[in-house]
């Protein structure tokens, strides 16, 4: 997948999913016909957010094969407006951990879809309930790669799923 050229009238933007740090949007969108999750952040005052963002393809990448079973399916990235903003475009999955009840089955999916992660040598590294989503069959995916590592430290991948069991116990 090739970093790409768009234009502001390629998306008809639908609403606001959140706001994130280092002026980072989560929105939906139209693109092409299609409800899309665009991530954007405006280059111009925070241009030092092109490596998360960059970082994040990346691991994208890595995990290719999870796309759409664990993760978001990565749809496409690149510059937009003549590099003054950079955008990825990932299909939509569900809907945060505030909108389920937390069942045991739920956690056990979550853990199983860290594993599966760490399987690839990935450490997700950005672990809470945004970043937890579940779709309308109780399938859970993990969102925002954008402070990923690629490690081999067990000891590191011990304590991420031991953080999420954590945090699934508080739900």
């Amino acid at each position: 997948m090739e970093a790409q050229r768009f234009n502001y009238q390629d998306f008809k933007y639908n609403s606001i999913l959140s706001y994130g740090e280092n002026n980072k949007k989560v929105l939906e969108c139209e693109f092409r016909e299609k409800t899309i999750v665009l991530k954007s952040t405006d280059l111009t005052k925070k241009p030092k957010c092109l490596d998360e963002f960059l970082n994040e393809v990346e691991i994208y990448k890595v995990l290719a094969k999870l796309q759409g079973i664990y993760i978001p399916e990565l749809l496409f990235y690149g510059d937009l407006a003549n590099g003054m903003s950079f955008v990825i475009g990932m299909t939509i999955v569900g809907t945060t951990l505030n909108h389920h009840k937390i069942n045991r089955q739920l956690k056990n999916r979550a853990i199983m879809t860290l594993r599966k992660i760490h399987k690839y040598n990935i450490l997700h590294n950005d672990i809470c309930k945004e970043n937890i989503l579940i779709n309308e069959k109780g399938y859970v995916y993990l969102i925002d790669f954008r402070l990923s590592i690629q490690t081999y430290d067990e000891n590191r991948f011990r304590e991420e799923e031991a953080q999420l069991e954590r945090l699934l116990e508080h739900m």
